[in-house]
Protein backbone atom coordinates (compact mmCIF):
# COMPACT_ATOMS: atom_id res chain seq x y z
CA UNK A 1 0.00 0.00 0.00
CA UNK A 2 2.97 2.67 0.83
CA UNK A 3 4.25 1.50 -2.01
CA UNK A 4 1.37 2.23 -4.30
CA UNK A 5 0.81 5.57 -2.58
CA UNK A 6 4.48 6.54 -3.16
CA UNK A 7 3.71 5.64 -7.01
CA UNK A 8 1.16 8.12 -6.88
CA UNK A 9 3.09 10.62 -4.95
CA UNK A 10 5.92 10.73 -7.29
CA UNK A 11 3.47 10.92 -10.33
CA UNK A 12 2.61 14.36 -9.53
CA UNK A 13 4.71 17.39 -8.88
CA UNK A 14 4.63 18.30 -5.39
CA UNK A 15 2.58 14.58 -4.60
CA UNK A 16 -0.82 13.44 -5.52
CA UNK A 17 -3.20 15.95 -3.71
CA UNK A 18 -1.08 19.16 -4.34
CA UNK A 19 -1.09 17.71 -7.99
CA UNK A 20 -4.92 16.75 -8.18
CA UNK A 21 -5.88 20.06 -6.24
CA UNK A 22 -3.78 22.13 -8.71
CA UNK A 23 -4.95 20.42 -11.39
CA UNK A 24 -8.43 20.83 -10.43
CA UNK A 25 -7.47 24.61 -9.71
CA UNK A 26 -6.74 24.97 -13.61
CA UNK A 27 -9.44 23.20 -15.09
CA UNK A 28 -11.84 25.37 -12.59
CA UNK A 29 -9.92 28.58 -13.56
CA UNK A 30 -9.87 27.54 -17.70
CA UNK A 31 -13.60 27.26 -17.16
CA UNK A 32 -14.64 30.45 -15.39
CA UNK A 33 -12.17 32.72 -17.65
CA UNK A 34 -13.68 30.70 -21.03
CA UNK A 35 -17.32 31.56 -20.00
CA UNK A 36 -16.28 35.24 -19.38
CA UNK A 37 -14.29 35.78 -22.67
CA UNK A 38 -17.07 33.95 -24.54
CA UNK A 39 -19.68 36.21 -22.81
CA UNK A 40 -17.48 39.69 -23.20
CA UNK A 41 -17.07 38.46 -26.93
CA UNK A 42 -20.71 37.19 -28.16
CA UNK A 43 -21.99 40.86 -26.02
CA UNK A 44 -20.32 43.01 -28.88
CA UNK A 45 -21.19 42.64 -32.19
CA UNK A 46 -18.83 42.81 -35.25
CA UNK A 47 -17.73 40.87 -38.27
CA UNK A 48 -15.11 38.25 -37.57
CA UNK A 49 -17.08 37.22 -34.22
CA UNK A 50 -16.60 33.44 -35.13
CA UNK A 51 -12.87 33.40 -35.39
CA UNK A 52 -12.24 35.33 -32.45
CA UNK A 53 -14.06 32.78 -30.68
CA UNK A 54 -12.20 29.71 -32.53
CA UNK A 55 -8.49 31.68 -31.89
CA UNK A 56 -9.53 31.86 -28.06
CA UNK A 57 -9.95 28.25 -27.61
CA UNK A 58 -7.48 27.70 -29.02
CA UNK A 59 -5.48 29.42 -27.02
CA UNK A 60 -7.41 28.47 -23.40
CA UNK A 61 -7.05 24.64 -24.66
CA UNK A 62 -3.25 24.85 -25.38
CA UNK A 63 -2.72 26.79 -22.12
CA UNK A 64 -4.87 24.33 -20.22
CA UNK A 65 -3.15 21.39 -21.24
CA UNK A 66 0.33 22.54 -20.76
CA UNK A 67 -0.32 23.20 -17.72
CA UNK A 68 -1.96 20.20 -16.63
CA UNK A 69 1.19 18.33 -18.55
CA UNK A 70 3.59 20.23 -16.06
CA UNK A 71 2.11 19.00 -12.96
CA UNK A 72 2.45 15.63 -14.42
CA UNK A 73 5.99 14.51 -13.86
CA UNK A 74 6.57 11.55 -16.72
CA UNK A 75 5.04 14.01 -18.85
CA UNK A 76 7.29 17.68 -17.56
CA UNK A 77 10.08 16.43 -20.40
CA UNK A 78 7.29 16.06 -22.91
CA UNK A 79 5.82 19.28 -22.29
CA UNK A 80 9.06 20.69 -22.33
CA UNK A 81 9.85 19.73 -25.39
CA UNK A 82 6.28 20.56 -26.95
CA UNK A 83 6.82 24.12 -25.66
CA UNK A 84 10.49 24.63 -27.53
CA UNK A 85 9.15 23.13 -30.80
CA UNK A 86 6.24 25.70 -30.20
CA UNK A 87 8.58 28.57 -29.90
CA UNK A 88 9.96 27.43 -33.16
CA UNK A 89 6.64 27.34 -34.79
CA UNK A 90 5.69 30.25 -33.21
CA UNK A 91 8.29 32.19 -34.56
CA UNK A 92 8.11 31.16 -38.04
CA UNK A 93 4.45 31.34 -38.00
CA UNK A 94 4.73 35.04 -36.97
CA UNK A 95 7.47 35.67 -39.59
CA UNK A 96 4.51 34.56 -42.24
CA UNK A 97 2.18 36.49 -41.00
CA UNK A 98 3.71 39.40 -40.45
CA UNK A 99 1.93 41.03 -43.29
CA UNK A 100 -1.19 39.71 -42.97
CA UNK A 101 -1.05 41.17 -39.17
CA UNK A 102 0.12 44.58 -40.27
CA UNK A 103 -2.76 44.36 -43.18
CA UNK A 104 -5.23 43.76 -40.23
CA UNK A 105 -4.22 46.59 -38.25
CA UNK A 106 -4.54 48.62 -41.11
CA UNK A 107 -7.82 47.36 -41.30
CA UNK A 108 -9.15 48.53 -38.18
CA UNK A 109 -7.39 51.75 -38.81
CA UNK A 110 -9.31 51.94 -41.83
CA UNK A 111 -12.91 51.16 -39.66
CA UNK A 112 -12.15 53.49 -37.04
CA UNK A 113 -11.21 56.52 -39.18
CA UNK A 114 -14.12 55.61 -41.92
CA UNK A 115 -12.53 57.92 -45.11
CA UNK A 116 -14.76 55.49 -47.13
CA UNK A 117 -17.56 52.71 -46.68
CA UNK A 118 -18.83 50.36 -49.26
CA UNK A 119 -20.20 52.26 -52.35
CA UNK A 120 -18.21 54.72 -52.43
CA UNK A 121 -16.41 55.59 -55.09
CA UNK A 122 -12.58 56.45 -54.44
CA UNK A 123 -9.59 57.42 -56.08
CA UNK A 124 -6.15 56.20 -55.10
CA UNK A 125 -3.91 58.50 -56.53
CA UNK A 126 -0.65 56.74 -55.66
CA UNK A 127 -1.75 53.86 -58.20
CA UNK A 128 -3.88 55.28 -60.54
CA UNK A 129 -6.72 53.57 -59.59
CA UNK A 130 -10.43 54.76 -59.49
CA UNK A 131 -13.30 52.40 -58.57
CA UNK A 132 -16.41 51.87 -56.22
CA UNK A 133 -15.83 50.40 -53.06
CA UNK A 134 -17.54 46.71 -53.32
CA UNK A 135 -16.50 44.88 -49.96
CA UNK A 136 -13.97 45.76 -47.28
CA UNK A 137 -12.18 43.23 -44.68
CA UNK A 138 -9.89 43.47 -42.13
CA UNK A 139 -7.07 42.03 -44.58
CA UNK A 140 -7.79 43.98 -47.73
CA UNK A 141 -10.27 45.91 -50.04
CA UNK A 142 -11.81 45.33 -53.02
CA UNK A 143 -12.81 47.87 -55.25
CA UNK A 144 -15.05 47.70 -58.57
CA UNK A 145 -13.04 49.69 -61.46
CA UNK A 146 -14.93 51.30 -64.62
CA UNK A 147 -14.56 48.70 -66.41
CA UNK A 148 -16.19 46.06 -64.02
CA UNK A 149 -12.71 44.64 -62.87
CA UNK A 150 -12.52 43.59 -59.46
CA UNK A 151 -9.06 44.64 -57.82
CA UNK A 152 -8.16 43.63 -54.16
CA UNK A 153 -5.79 45.67 -52.14
CA UNK A 154 -4.12 44.80 -49.35
CA UNK A 155 -4.87 47.06 -46.42
CA UNK A 156 -1.39 47.91 -45.81
CA UNK A 157 -1.41 50.09 -48.88
CA UNK A 158 -4.66 51.41 -48.56
CA UNK A 159 -3.79 52.88 -45.53
CA UNK A 160 -0.62 54.44 -47.36
CA UNK A 161 -1.76 55.99 -49.93
CA UNK A 162 -4.05 59.20 -50.72
CA UNK A 163 -7.44 58.24 -51.12
CA UNK A 164 -9.81 60.33 -52.70
CA UNK A 165 -13.48 59.92 -51.67
CA UNK A 166 -15.71 60.90 -54.88
CA UNK A 167 -18.66 60.13 -52.92
CA UNK A 168 -18.37 61.89 -49.92
CA UNK A 169 -22.15 63.20 -48.52
CA UNK A 170 -22.35 66.85 -49.83
CA UNK A 171 -25.51 68.84 -50.88
CA UNK A 172 -23.63 69.10 -54.56
CA UNK A 173 -20.57 68.27 -56.35
CA UNK A 174 -18.20 71.03 -58.58
CA UNK A 175 -17.05 69.48 -61.78
CA UNK A 176 -14.89 71.56 -64.49
CA UNK A 177 -15.20 71.61 -67.93
CA UNK A 178 -11.96 73.04 -70.07
CA UNK A 179 -12.00 74.01 -74.03
CA UNK A 180 -9.59 75.49 -75.58
CA UNK A 181 -10.51 78.28 -78.63
CA UNK A 182 -7.91 80.34 -80.78
CA UNK A 183 -7.06 83.57 -80.05
CA UNK A 184 -9.04 84.98 -83.09
CA UNK A 185 -12.30 83.22 -81.61
CA UNK A 186 -14.47 86.05 -80.06
CA UNK A 187 -14.05 84.75 -76.26
CA UNK A 188 -17.14 86.30 -74.97
CA UNK A 189 -19.37 85.02 -77.36
CA UNK A 190 -17.36 81.25 -76.79
CA UNK A 191 -17.95 81.66 -72.78
CA UNK A 192 -21.87 82.87 -73.24
CA UNK A 193 -22.16 79.36 -74.65
CA UNK A 194 -20.16 77.13 -72.64
CA UNK A 195 -22.74 79.17 -69.63
CA UNK A 196 -25.96 78.46 -71.76
CA UNK A 197 -25.26 74.86 -72.78
CA UNK A 198 -24.08 73.96 -69.10
CA UNK A 199 -27.03 75.58 -67.70
CA UNK A 200 -29.89 73.94 -70.12
CA UNK A 201 -28.70 70.87 -69.02
CA UNK A 202 -31.14 68.60 -67.02
CA UNK A 203 -28.38 66.94 -65.28
CA UNK A 204 -26.93 71.04 -63.92
CA UNK A 205 -27.49 71.09 -60.42
CA UNK A 206 -28.74 75.22 -59.59
CA UNK A 207 -27.16 76.39 -56.22
CA UNK A 208 -28.18 79.69 -56.62
CA UNK A 209 -24.87 80.41 -58.47
CA UNK A 210 -24.10 80.96 -62.39
CA UNK A 211 -21.62 79.12 -63.83
CA UNK A 212 -18.35 80.48 -63.99
CA UNK A 213 -15.85 80.80 -66.94
CA UNK A 214 -12.40 81.35 -66.24
CA UNK A 215 -9.44 82.05 -68.41
CA UNK A 216 -6.89 79.40 -67.03
CA UNK A 217 -4.37 79.34 -69.68
CA UNK A 218 -2.72 81.25 -72.06
CA UNK A 219 -1.23 78.43 -74.81
CA UNK A 220 0.58 78.66 -77.98
CA UNK A 221 -2.15 77.97 -80.11
CA UNK A 222 -4.90 79.30 -78.23
CA UNK A 223 -6.62 80.32 -74.53
CA UNK A 224 -7.98 77.60 -72.06
CA UNK A 225 -11.10 78.63 -71.04
CA UNK A 226 -12.75 76.64 -67.62
CA UNK A 227 -16.53 76.29 -67.10
CA UNK A 228 -16.86 75.43 -62.90
CA UNK A 229 -20.86 73.79 -62.42
CA UNK A 230 -22.21 71.97 -60.06
CA UNK A 231 -24.39 68.38 -60.09
CA UNK A 232 -25.84 66.28 -57.59
CA UNK A 233 -23.97 63.70 -57.92
CA UNK A 234 -20.53 62.09 -58.77
CA UNK A 235 -22.15 60.16 -61.22
CA UNK A 236 -24.09 63.13 -63.06
CA UNK A 237 -20.74 65.35 -62.71
CA UNK A 238 -19.21 62.47 -65.40
CA UNK A 239 -22.42 62.13 -67.75
CA UNK A 240 -22.74 66.34 -67.77
CA UNK A 241 -19.21 66.62 -68.48
CA UNK A 242 -19.63 64.03 -71.66
CA UNK A 243 -22.57 65.40 -72.69
CA UNK A 244 -21.75 69.19 -72.70
CA UNK A 245 -18.40 68.68 -74.20
CA UNK A 246 -19.97 67.52 -77.69
CA UNK A 247 -23.07 70.29 -77.73
CA UNK A 248 -20.40 72.98 -76.74
CA UNK A 249 -18.45 71.89 -79.56
CA UNK A 250 -21.15 71.38 -82.01
CA UNK A 251 -22.50 75.04 -80.64
CA UNK A 252 -18.85 76.21 -81.66
CA UNK A 253 -18.84 74.90 -85.09
CA UNK A 254 -22.41 76.62 -85.88
CA UNK A 255 -20.74 79.70 -84.31
CA UNK A 256 -17.75 79.83 -85.79
CA UNK A 257 -15.12 79.69 -83.19
CA UNK A 258 -12.82 77.46 -83.90
CA UNK A 259 -10.87 74.99 -81.49
CA UNK A 260 -7.35 74.68 -82.21
CA UNK A 261 -5.93 71.71 -83.05
CA UNK A 262 -2.27 71.39 -84.82
CA UNK A 263 -2.03 71.52 -88.72
CA UNK A 264 0.54 69.68 -91.16
CA UNK A 265 1.41 71.81 -94.22
CA UNK A 266 3.16 69.39 -96.96
CA UNK A 267 4.80 71.66 -99.79
CA UNK A 268 6.14 70.31 -103.18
Amino acid sequence: MENTIEQLNSMFKGGLVNGILTISFYVILFLLVNYLITKLIRKHEFKHKDAVLRIKSILLWTILIFSVLSQITFMQDIATTLLAGGGIVAVVVGLASQEAASSAVSGMMILISKPFKVGDTIILKEYDLRGKVTEMTLSHTVIETLEKNLIMIPNTLVNKAIVENMTHETEYKVAYLSFDVSYESDLDKASEIMKEVITNHPLYYDIGEEVKIHCTELKDSGITLRARMTTRNIDDSFELCSQCRLQIKKAFDEAGIEIPYPHITITK
